[in-house]
Formats: C-alpha cells, structure tokens, sequence
C-alpha cells in the first residue's frame, strides 16, 4: 500500500451506536463512490479514538481514518488491485 496522508472531504452515515459508514469521498478532484465497507477498526491517539475503514471502489483499496475529536477524515493509504 502507498502511503497518502492527506486530508480529504467524506460524505457518510452514522447510524445507531455511533456506527459510521463512508459512502464517498473526494480526493484529487475527483469524487470516488464506497463500493464496500472490507475491513473497519479503532485504536487510540492519546485520549483520542480513530477509526479506520478499508474501503473499496470495485478497483482500489483506500484506507480512510476518523478522528472524533478534530471531527477530521484522512485517506491513509492506497493499493490498486491489479
């Protein structure tokens, strides 16, 4: 996976017990559409929780992360799947 560490805009969902789901997100000027949820998980950042989604357009493995403090989504990572 290359490593982005860029901030980027994430239209998603919460749902009932603080469940978020990223259904899209703009990176480089273009809009790419959540195919799928693969993989979600937390951790923590000092007193901070994050939560990280392995998502997928169909073609691309992002890896995007939440911070509930700053209320701020990074695209992490990205894998093409060749």
């Amino acid at each position: 996976m290359e490593y982005i560490g860029e901030r980027v805009s994430v239209m998603a969902s919460f749902g009932a017990g603080y469940r978020i789901k990223p259904v899209k997100f703009k990176w480089t000027e273009r809009v790419i559409d959540v195919l799928e949820v693969t993989y979600s998980w937390t951790d923590m950042e000092g007193s901070t929780k994050l939560y990280h989604f392995a998502v997928t357009d169909g073609c691309t493995v992002y890896e995007l992360s939440f911070n509930s403090l700053s209320m701020l989504w990074v695209l992490e990572k990205v894998e093409t799947q060749l």
